[in-house]
């Protein structure tokens, strides 16, 4: 690899002093799947929204609205209609503004990371293989987050990923109804959880 190339496939998310600033005193990120919470999220007190859906023609407007709203936007490149997960589509979102990419797939990642943005693996923590597939995933490359999913599962996989990768922002993500399993998760050691649930979106 080129030293230009390098340079620019591990250049810092250009989001990144707000992103470490937010997840070291914000627990809580929403997760949203509508316009109609889209809205409810941008008048709530969190500063990370993830965007679970979207097209060409509504991303950017979302994307501006949220950044107008002093909030951080990721949008989850795999749930998108109307663009694939290749570079290409990454550097359109980042040309609409977006902060950063969450994804399963490595390209995606390597793109978003490529582009300035900030990298959030999403990894389904459903069995041992899985679980394996994601420590696989992490010592090719390494992104600013991991998403566990279930939620559920993070007490009993993170202390696995901290002993290897201690810089790494752990969040969950998945089957949570209350505030009380978000406590239980932080005190597990989890940095953030994503909550789709507009009554939980609170600090």
């Amino acid at each position: 690899m080129s030293r230009d190339k390098e340079k620019k496939e591990y250049a810092e998310p250009r989001d990144k002093a707000q992103w470490v600033e937010i997840m070291s005193h914000s627990r809580i990120i929403a997760a949203v799947r509508s316009e109609d919470t889209l809205n409810a999220a941008l008048k709530s007190p969190v500063r990370i929204i993830y965007l679970l859906f979207g097209n060409p023609v509504n991303l950017g407007r979302m994307i501006k609205a949220v950044r107008d709203a002093g909030k951080l936007p990721l949008v989850n490149a795999d749930l998108l209609q109307g663009l694939s997960r290749d570079a290409a589509a990454v550097e359109y979102l980042s040309l609409c503004g977006a902060a950063g990419i969450i994804s399963t797939h490595h390209e995606t990642l390597r793109a978003a990371r490529a582009n300035g943005l900030i990298s959030v693996l999403r990894t389904f923590t459903i069995d041992s293989a899985a679980v394996e597939a994601g420590r696989r995933f992490l010592a090719h490359f390494q992104p600013d987050a991991i998403e566990l999913l279930p939620a559920v599962a993070a007490p009993l996989v993170i202390e696995r990923i901290r002993s290897s990768h201690p810089a790494l922002h752990v969040i969950a993500g998945g089957l949570l109804s209350d505030l009380q399993q978000v406590e239980v998760l932080v005190k597990a050691g989890v940095d953030a959880v994503s909550l789709s649930d507009p009554s939980l979106w609170v600090l």
